[in-house]
Order: C-alpha cells, then sequence, then structure tokens
C-alpha cells in the first residue's frame, strides 16, 4: 500500500518541473511527454501492487552521452536528464502497462530531451528581459510546494529534497529557476482571465457535446458550480498557447543540439 511519504516524494521529485505541463504541449518535435505517458490516477495500477511493480519495465538508460544537449552553447548533462527521465518514467511505464501497451522509452527520451531544451531556452530568456527571483516570488513559490507536498515547513522540505540528493544550493537555484520561468510566463501571456462570454461559450459547448453523445444521466451541473473550473482550464489553455508560441519563436533562433 503506498504511504504518504511516498506519495509526497513522487510529488517532490516533478516539484521543479513546474512548467512540464505546459512544455510538454509545447515539444518541438510535434509529440509530447502525454503521448508516451498518457496517465490518469484511474488508469495507472495501484502503487504496491507486487504483480505490477514486477511487470513494469527498467528505464533503459544505457550509453547516454554526457552530454545530452547544447542550447545556445550551454550544455544539458546526462545527469540532469537521468533525474528528470527517472522521475517521469515509472508513471509513463505503468500507464502504458495498464493500457496494454508497451512503453516507447525512444520517445519518452525524445519528449524528456525535448522539454529540458525548452526549458533551458525559456530560462535563457527570462535572464535576457532582466527577470530576477524576488524573495516575495520565492517564498510564494515554497509555499506551493509545502501545499502540493503537505509537508509542514520549509525546513522538512529541504530535508525531503536533500534525501532525493539535491542540496541547499542546488534546491535554492533551482527555485529560483522556477520562479523566473514562471513570472516571464505571466509576462508573456498577459492577463489570461477569460471573459464572461469565452466562459459561457465553453459551458454551453460541454451541454451541446453531452446532448449529442446522449449521456444525459448525470446532466453538467449549472454554469456557477462549475464556472471556477471553466476559468482555470481557459485560463491555462492561454498561458499554454502564449508559452508554445514563445517557445517556437525561440527555437527559430536558437542554436540546439541533440544528442540522443
Amino acid at each position: 500500500m503506498a504511504t504518504a511519504t511516498a506519495r509526497k516524494r513522487r510529488l517532490l521529485a516533478a516539484a521543479f518541473i513546474g512548467t512540464a505541463a505546459v512544455l510538454s504541449a509545447c515539444s518541438g518535435n510535434g509529440e509530447s511527454t502525454d503521448s508516451a505517458s498518457e496517465t490518469t490516477a484511474s488508469s495507472a495500477p495501484a502503487e504496491g501492487s507486487q504483480e505490477s511493480a514486477a511487470a513494469l519495465p527498467e528505464p533503459d538508460l544505457a550509453d547516454l552521452p554526457e552530454v545530452v544537449a547544447v542550447v545556445n552553447g550551454t550544455e544539458i548533462g546526462r545527469e540532469l536528464f537521468t533525474t528528470t527521465y527517472e522521475s517521469q518514467f515509472k508513471q509513463a511505464a505503468a500507464s502504458a502497462q495498464a493500457s496494454g501497451q508497451e512503453l516507447d522509452q525512444d520517445l519518452l527520451k525524445t519528449s524528456v530531451a525535448d522539454n529540458l531544451v525548452s526549458a533551458e531556452l525559456l530560462r535563457q530568456e527570462a535572464d535576457s528581459r532582466g527577470i530576477e527571483a524576488t524573495d516575495e516570488a520565492r517564498a510564494a513559490a515554497i509555499a506551493d510546494l509545502l501545499e502540493t507536498s503537505q509537508l509542514e515547513s520549509e525546513e522538512a522540505l529541504r530535508a525531503a529534497f536533500e534525501e532525493q540528493g539535491l542540496d541547499d544550493a542546488e534546491f535554492d537555484q533551482q527555485l529560483s529557476d522556477q520562479v523566473k520561468l514562471d513570472a516571464l510566463l505571466a509576462d508573456e501571456a498577459g492577463d489570461t482571465t477569460p471573459t464572461d462570454e469565452e466562459i459561457q461559450d465553453t459551458y454551453d459547448a460541454a451541454v451541446a457535446e453531452q446532448e449529442a453523445s446522449g449521456e444525459t444521466s448525470t446532466p453538467i451541473p449549472p454554469l456557477e458550480d462549475v464556472r471556477a473550473q471553466i476559468v482555470e482550464q481557459l485560463s491555462g489553455d492561454k498561458l499554454s498557447a502564449a508559452t508554445q508560441a514563445l517557445i517556437a519563436q525561440l527555437r527559430e533562433d536558437a542554436d540546439i543540439t541533440v544528442n540522443l
């Protein structure tokens, strides 16, 4: 049976991916990490099942080059790639198993490398714009991490990351990088708050789709009951679109080499 500690560690392992969901939708090769690891809580096998765990493949990281990619002269090394890949591998493998498919590790590697390249491009752009990680923004980011991980203090948070090999200096660096990325994307996207018309149109489309499908046994709740979810969805869509456009622009002018 999965323990609370195990769940926290999974959350923490992906915590500094931060923009991974957005980056996955913006992969330069046209494929996303979700293509290899589309997962829902209901479809993944229960963690702790010995039969499921035994059937899962091992991450294939043999013959990785020391430098996985170079972005405008900045190297993305094997260690960073390995850490990122392993943080996504188990979920991807479990999802593939649940769907009766074999995990395409080559596709997952390509997606991970592509997302790391995109993240590096965004980091460089944040630096070029003079975006800084303020104390206030860092404190807010730590508060978000505490809420996500269900840990009670910054000390506990740092200790949990240290268990995964991330010392205080690396923690601070990655936290600053993430804060800068968030500020960059917020600046690029501008006001992502949807209009009342957009909210209404999205709701009406969902109702119409349900009616067309004939599955009306569980009607969609009234608009005001789902308004917050629609706002979150539409805001996320606008942020993702702005990020995709920015990454595409940065890639046009970038010198990128991927050695996979």
